[in-house]
């Protein structure tokens, strides 16, 4: 089984490069894509772990835009098409 699905991510991979778009490069997503490989979790999991990590993100990116701005609100959740996008993505690892 972890053949199948580290051939899964190797394709799902190439198909990113070969479009050009840029790939996720973070350590900790890494780790959750061998893990999931592994069998030690379950891609529900990796999404749950990849949004999150997203936010935080998201959160840092704000903070440092906002240096000096006292009370401005925002939402530390990563936009809806970035979440769209890693289900997509990451739907398309594990169908194999």
């Amino acid at each position: 089984m972890s053949e199948q699905r580290r051939l899964s991510v190797q394709k799902a991979f190439d198909r990113v490069r070969r479009a050009g778009l840029p790939m996720e490069e973070d350590p900790r997503f890494l780790a959750w894509i061998e893990q999931w490989i592994a069998g030690e979790i379950e891609m529900p999991e990796v999404r749950d772990r990849y949004i999150g990590l997203l936010r935080e993100r998201a959160t840092e990116l704000r903070q440092r835009a906002l240096a000096g701005v006292a009370n401005f609100p925002f939402d530390p959740r990563p936009e809806l098409a970035v979440v769209e996008e890693t289900d997509s993505f990451l739907s398309e690892i594990a169908k194999d």
